[in-house]
């Protein structure tokens, strides 16, 4: 096989123009057309779906990915507010919407985030002890409890199962006692779930997939078993990108 090829990163998806890329786009070409700079607001989504004549389910999923491109920061009460003006650039000249193409920096934040999270659990496995152990069963719990109602087309909310979700993985790498470690896993998570998000809104719930991806990783945190953990941690981020027809390169993870 070429060597070129034995190192590529991600794959290029199928050519499928998704109606969030487009409106994405056009919303960029839009805060480059109007000279907006950081801080404006960007117009009401009701706003957006009259001017492009499209829903406000899709003008949300068109600032998810403008979020994740850095153009916009969606602030609670305020809606979203410009970042980075210059982003336009690449998102309308270089078409990377145009077939709902995500930025290579999702692999490096991927392998940060199964660096950070295996050996925050690695972390926690070794130090600590019941107290830790009954704060990841009991978010687990609660995890568990939202994945199976979506696992059964009951329309709980997104953002319910997504802070579900953060609590899990947080519990997982607290007891590694270093605020550091934390803050930095935080930022990757944040990162990543973004991604997430928008991929939730294309493709759907992964259903029973995703709910025994979780119970492997707790399963074997409370086996105390980091091997196994840092394995089903690494399967379960990189599902993701099977799930989304991604093709993100085997991510050895050592164990110790």
């Amino acid at each position: 096989m070429n060597q070129s090829k034995q190192h590529q990163t991600l794959a290029q998806p199928p050519q499928v123009q998704r109606l969030y890329a487009v409106v994405a786009r056009q919303i960029a070409a839009f805060v480059a057309e109007q000279d907006m700079k950081p801080g404006d607001r960007l117009p009401s989504e009701k706003k957006l779906a009259q001017q492009f004549d499209i829903s406000r389910a899709t003008v949300r999923e068109a600032i998810v990915a403008l979020e994740v491109f850095g153009l916009v920061d969606v602030r609670v009460n305020c809606g979203a507010v410009i970042l980075d003006p210059h982003a336009t650039t690449t998102l309308v000249q270089g078409g990377l919407l145009s077939a709902g193409v995500l930025p290579e920096r999702l692999e490096e934040v991927a392998r940060f985030r199964i660096l950070l999270e295996t050996d925050g659990a690695r972390q926690s496995i070794a130090n600590s002890g019941v107290d830790w152990e009954s704060a990841l069963v009991a978010a687990h719990h609660r995890l568990a409890h939202i994945e199976f109602r979506m696992k059964s087309g009951s329309a709980t909310n997104y953002e319910l199962w997504r802070q579900c979700d953060w609590e899990f993985h947080q519990a997982l790498v607290a007891g590694c006692n270093s605020q550091l470690h934390m803050d930095l896993h935080k930022a990757a998570f944040d990162q990543f779930r973004k991604v997430v998000a928008l991929e939730y809104r294309a493709v759907g719930f992964r259903g029973l997939r995703i709910i025994e991806e979780h119970k492997a990783i707790l399963d074997a945190a409370l086996a105390r078993d980091t091997e196994a953990c840092a394995r089903a941690l690494e399967r379960h981020i990189t599902a993701f990108f099977n799930a989304g027809a991604w093709a993100l390169p085997k991510m050895r993870v050592a164990a110790s």
